[in-house]
């Protein structure tokens, strides 16, 4: 038998009137409305959240935070969803959005690689006195050469901005092989004065 008490599903939520909803286990409404959803926890299944996670009022919208309530209160979540369960995808979602809560709460300690928002993170803190492309523009730019691609980059630490050409092989290459960001290199990277009209 739950320790937890079954509980009314509220009409309305933080994203409007409840169109849809489905009680996953006592106290664990999944909710939908109009235009957004996530979960909401009874006050008795929201009181148990770690302090850290803990939502007020027991709402966890459906894009990221429902993870939380996923991997707390697991109960709900053993549906399998593409191969794994609902609870395996909570943790793998905590583990990209709520770095600092997944490791509180698994006692893993995260490294790159391993977490989107832990890597963006990790990529600023690297960069923060490098110049960090911006916005790019192809050779079909009045400015930028054939076999070119024209950027505008900006240096966190002091908020100075450049402009530079960077060979089109290389560019592409290193968008590839790094999802956070292509930081410039001066030996290989050309700086050109900033265009009049990019």
């Amino acid at each position: 038998m739950s320790a937890y008490k079954s509980c009314p599903c509220p009409k309305t939520s933080p994203w409007g009137a409840i169109q849809d909803k489905r009680e996953l286990a006592p106290g664990i409404w999944s909710v939908s409305t109009a235009s957004h959803g996530g979960i909401k926890l009874s006050r008795e299944r929201n009181a148990a959240m770690p302090a850290y996670m803990r939502n007020e009022g027991g709402w966890y919208e459906e894009d990221c935070e429902w993870a939380k309530a996923a991997v707390v209160h697991p109960i709900g979540f053993q549906r399998v969803v593409n191969g794994k369960t609902e609870f395996d995808h909570a943790m793998a979602t905590l583990r990209n959005w709520h770095p600092d809560a997944y490791e509180k709460f698994s006692g893993l300690p995260l490294v790159k690689g391993q977490s989107l928002i832990r890597d963006e993170q990790i990529f600023k803190a690297e960069t923060h006195d490098k110049f960090v492309l911006r916005s790019a523009w192809g050779d079909w730019a009045h400015w930028v050469p054939k076999g070119k691609i024209g950027v505008y980059a900006h240096r966190e630490s002091d908020k100075a901005e450049k402009w530079f050409l960077l060979d089109k092989a290389s560019y592409e290459q290193r968008r590839a092989a790094d999802r956070s960001g292509i930081v410039i290199d001066p030996a290989i990277d050309t700086e050109i004065a900033k265009p009049e009209r990019p």
